[in-house]
């Protein structure tokens, strides 16, 4: 925050009609906030980020492909800050905004929305700044955001490539994946399998936000999932009878997911 107590701000918008827009209403209706910058995408915002080091970023997530907006949270570096992302897309991504407790404002952007989101980060700033392990927290909250809304935004169907061709698949239909070297062996509810040359690295980036990686060495279908065996040798249970190894590291985070799932 400057002396005066006002949060500094720039916007990241590739469409100028969108950037202008927001920083009329936040001069109109927030006089907490001060716009120091606006920016047209991932290299000039994150330029403007550096040189004015703000506060608090407005930032668009469909610029245009929907990748570009997480692609510059991933470089801001050396203080804290916020976001607020500012989108026009209310499906799959509104629900992860929520879950995690982050800031967002729906495009067309409604003065009473931002008025509310303002008093928000202004909590938010004050808490921070006598906690330092907020930010941290806030960090690690962004990127579980990234993760989230890349699997939900993934294809229904995947092409797979086997050795007497292409197997198009949905991916409802695994019950598993297991690591072979740099393959992966896709184990199906019907008790086929395929093994195909991407990694479980890969996999990991293009299913859907109901897989989850729980060994080094499997990711398994979350609604496949019946019975999570504690003791020393940890595993789940899939709806087939499948035993699959949870690492202990891996154990805690997949408890959290499934409890999301409820």
């Amino acid at each position: 925050m400057t002396n005066s107590g006002e949060i500094t701000a720039i916007i990241i918008d590739d469409e100028f009609p969108a950037r202008e827009n927001l920083k009329f209403l936040i001069d109109d209706h927030c006089p907490e906030i001060k716009v120091i910058g606006t920016a047209d995408g991932v290299e000039s915002g994150l330029a403007l980020f550096n040189y004015k080091k703000p506060d608090l970023i407005f930032l668009d997530i469909r610029m245009p492909s929907g990748a570009e907006g997480f692609d510059l949270v991933d470089q801001l570096e050396g203080r804290d800050f916020h976001v607020v992302f500012v989108t026009a897309f209310k499906e799959y991504a509104i629900k992860a905004f929520e879950k995690r407790a982050l800031h967002y404002l729906l495009k067309p952007i409604d003065e009473n929305d931002l008025k509310e989101t303002v008093k928000r980060i202004v909590e938010k700033k004050r808490n921070d700044e006598t906690n330092a392990t907020d930010f941290s927290d806030y960090k690690a909250s962004l990127k579980k955001l990234e993760e989230e809304i890349a699997r939900q935004a993934s294809p229904k169907r995947i092409s797979v490539h086997h050795s007497k061709g292409i197997k198009i698949i949905s991916p409802e239909d695994l019950t598993h994946l297991e690591g072979s070297g740099n393959c992966s062996l896709l184990h199906f509810t019907n008790k086929e399998e395929y093994l195909d040359t991407r990694t479980l690295k890969v996999y990991e980036t293009i299913l859907p936000a109901n897989f989850h990686r729980v060994h080094k060495s499997f990711i398994v279908n979350l609604h496949e999932v019946a019975e999570i065996l504690h003791g020393d040798n940890q595993a789940i249970i899939l709806r087939n009878g499948k035993s699959i190894p949870v690492s202990r590291e891996r154990k805690k985070e997949l408890i959290d997911r499934l409890r999301e799932m409820d």
